[in-house]
């Protein structure tokens, strides 16, 4: 197994960490520019998936570390994968582990002609107080695995509506509008067949944003990869099966 496991993350929730931290691995976590705790200096300033990579790969040389996996989610998984396209000679990618992701984004599907709404508007449409966002977990159309699981379970309601409280005010809105439309403008399925690091593919069965042929596409194109399936379980997998994808990580990185 790698020395060091780095994470993509969306923001500054340290989830990832959070989970996997009681493993015998040195995980760094960090966000993205704009996201989290990552500042840009402008907001004009340019966001791109390639940019983002440039990113990661900076900050793993100034860190000194030669040895290392990736894990990223969404949009991570692209920063992931862009960073396998383009790695110095210097560093040595071990592995890769992606959830929740495609080569290209689909825009007929009825989720992302949702979302682009979303960025169309001029202000932020989410709700601004903790009682909103608990309120729109609950009534979530795509998501109702987790809508169901968090009815069961309000301590992790509360949690997970103060971690997106914070995410979503914390970012200004068209820092969000603007990672959006750099992940729509990234297209890697031309290249995936360069990726030859292996590569973890764990894609739930009732994932709302990304479908089984997604999956199945990644798995085909990646001449390294092994493709993961969490039956009757919803995006948020990280949230509801916990134990058994954390189980299925280390077993992938270890082996």
């Amino acid at each position: 197994m790698s020395e060091t496991l780095f994470f993509e993350q969306q923001d500054g929730t340290k989830i990832a960490y959070k989970i996997l931290k009681s493993e015998n691995a040195k995980i760094i976590v960090f966000d993205n520019r704009g996201m989290g705790e990552s500042t840009v200096a402008s907001y004009s300033d340019p966001i791109t998936i390639d940019l983002m990579a440039q990113d990661t790969i900076a900050l793993i040389k100034y860190i000194g570390i030669k040895r290392f996996s990736l894990f990223g989610t969404n949009m991570g998984a692209r920063v992931a994968f862009t960073v396998a396209l383009n790695l110095p000679s210097d560093l040595k990618l071990e592995k890769l582990v992606v959830s929740s992701c495609s080569p290209r984004e689909d825009m007929t599907t009825p989720v992302h002609q949702k979302v682009n709404k979303y960025y169309e508007v001029s202000s932020n449409p989410f709700p601004d107080n903790i009682q909103g966002i608990k309120e729109r977990l609950l009534k979530s159309e795509f998501d109702k695995d987790l809508a169901k699981y968090l009815l069961k379970h309000p301590d992790v309601l509360d949690k997970i509506a103060e971690i997106m409280f914070s995410k979503i005010h914390n970012r200004p809105f068209e820092m969000m509008r603007r990672q959006w439309e750099a992940i729509k403008a990234c297209d890697l399925l031309p290249r995936l067949k360069e990726i030859k690091v292996p590569t973890f593919i764990i894609h739930a069965e009732n994932e709302f944003s990304f479908t089984i042929k997604d999956a199945e596409l990644l798995d085909q194109e990646l001449p390294n990869s092994k493709l993961y399936h969490i039956p009757n379980m919803g995006h948020n997998i990280f949230v509801m099966e916990v134990e058994t994808t954390t189980k299925a990580i280390f077993e992938f990185l270890n082996n």
